[in-house]
């Protein structure tokens, strides 16, 4: 089994371009695949679909139950049903029901982030199962403490914790990310990601930034994960050890920006425009 998750992970693009770097560029692998995610958000143009993306029209997040679904507002969104190599190592790590599981999540935050909602007729559909699995894993991730927002129960709950919230929470209780990776399933470069989008928000916090659509902007981030983000600095900031953590962050940022002007003095200033989202150590 794991023998062809592993050339199925050389065949997709990804794949070729970490082969590429290692091979022709001799970099290390956990470096081939810093640069590869830093690649996918910042080189792949917008309107382009990318690779394991559909493009689908849902119902409004605005729209409420009682009307024609034939006549409520629809919106056109993207879906990664499949996150490449981070679905590869989740599936080798954890198996397919946790890889179903990571989906639901990542599928249905996407949707919200995009003023969509998904039913759980979409969710099967999409992921090719039935509405009665996609129930029991929804179920299954709420008794974890995650929040899976789907049209029908929308307007009937107060907005819980996401996944991307709960692995930054975590995070900032102190866990590492090997802890965070086999509590939530998510791969180390989701569980990275995460946090490096939470530590950008922190930053627009921290220098003086209260307009959230502008931090939206700044961040690249959707309105609603800033949101969500921001309300978890609040809420930590009433904490000791999560205040201590969300300093540290800052601290971490602000040295990479030094290490960052230095080398680009030194004259590696594109290579390090490359790998200027890169900060932070895995823990």
């Amino acid at each position: 089994m794991d023998q062809k998750i592993e050339r199925e992970k050389c065949k997709s693009s990804e794949g070729e371009f970490i082969y590429e770097l290692r091979n022709n560029y001799e970099l290390s692998p956990r470096m081939s695949e810093s640069i590869l995610d830093s690649a996918k958000r910042c080189l792949i143009r917008d309107n382009i679909l990318k690779e394991g993306e559909i493009e689908v029209s849902v119902i409004s997040l605005k729209e409420r139950s009682g009307r024609m679904i034939e006549s409520m507002k629809k919106v056109r969104i993207r879906l990664r049903l499949d996150n490449g190599l981070e679905d590869v190592e989740v599936l080798k790590n954890s198996g397919r029901m946790s890889l179903r599981r990571i989906r639901i999540q990542r599928i249905t935050q996407e949707a919200i982030e995009q003023d969509g909602i998904l039913s759980q007729e979409d969710i099967s559909k999409y992921l090719n199962c039935n509405v009665r699995t996609v129930k029991r894993d929804i179920r299954f991730i709420k008794q974890g403490g995650i929040e899976v927002i789907t049209r029908g129960v929308l307007h009937n709950i107060g907005r819980g914790q996401t996944h991307k919230v709960k692995i930054v929470g975590l995070y900032l209780e102190g866990k590492t990310f090997s802890e965070i990776r086999l509590k939530t399933h998510h791969s180390y470069g989701a569980i990275k990601r995460y946090i490096q989008d939470f530590q950008k928000v922190l930053m627009s916090v921290h220098n003086g930034l209260k307009d959230r659509i502008s931090i939206s902007f700044g961040t690249g981030l959707s309105a609603a994960l800033v949101n969500q983000y921001i309300d978890l600095i609040k809420q930590s900031s009433k904490d000791l050890h999560k205040k201590a953590m969300m300093k540290d962050m800052i601290r971490q940022w602000k040295r990479a920006g030094t290490r960052i002007k230095k080398k680009e003095a030194a004259g590696n200033s594109v290579y390090m425009r490359i790998l200027a989202p890169m900060i932070g150590d895995m823990r």
